[in-house]
């Protein structure tokens, strides 16, 4: 089985946390998402549900006829009172807040957001869920991409963070009795 992980293209907003802010694509970003996808071989696709990911999997499961699941669980991380605002926002008012986050993410969640241990649960077991019967495409999140990489992978938990995943990065693997094999990664381009 193959299996095809896409982030996002470049949004509307770019540069603030936008976890569960329902933020557009960008029209350069929805053409990076075609360019990524073209020539990719998959029977399903499944997707988070903000608009960044959702629309386009509906134009390219109605292109192609494919079978599509929306699936809440595959949304990036809740950035809590951090949605709609930038780093340098955030730092300017509560920069301890900010740097325990950096750097320990695991024990320190934005304010009113989602901690790095909920966000694993959350993604493994929407990964455990994920459909059997064809090769899929998975259009999610940087976070969600992060920790499926770190976990197929069996990598270390500060590697996370060393994972550069630019809007409309690909990550292909092969799902075999030997387990998963990276066969090709994409990060994407900048903002």
């Amino acid at each position: 089985m193959n299996v095809t992980l896409l982030r996002h293209g470049a949004t509307a907003r770019p540069g603030i946390y936008a976890g569960r802010l329902d933020v557009p694509l960008a029209a350069a970003g929805r053409a990076a998402m075609w360019q990524a996808t073209r020539g990719l071989q998959v029977q399903r696709v499944v997707s988070s549900p903000l608009s960044r990911c959702r629309l386009f999997a509906e134009a390219l499961a109605e292109r192609h006829g494919l079978a599509l699941t929306v699936e809440p669980a595959w949304q990036e991380m809740d950035f809590g009172d951090w949605e709609g605002r930038t780093a340098a926002e955030i730092l300017a008012q509560a920069p301890e807040t900010l740097e325990a986050f950096w750097r320990d993410p695991e024990t320190h969640a934005p304010p009113g957001g989602e901690g790095l241990a909920d966000l694993r649960r959350r993604v493994l077991s929407a990964w455990e869920r994920r459909p059997r019967d064809a090769d899929l495409l998975i259009i999610t999140h940087g976070g969600p991409m992060r920790l499926l990489f770190q976990h197929l992978l069996g990598l270390p938990g500060e590697s996370l963070w060393r994972l550069e995943l630019h809007p409309a990065a690909r990550i292909d693997f092969v799902l075999d009795e030997g387990g998963p094999r990276l066969t090709q990664f994409h990060f994407g381009k900048g903002h």
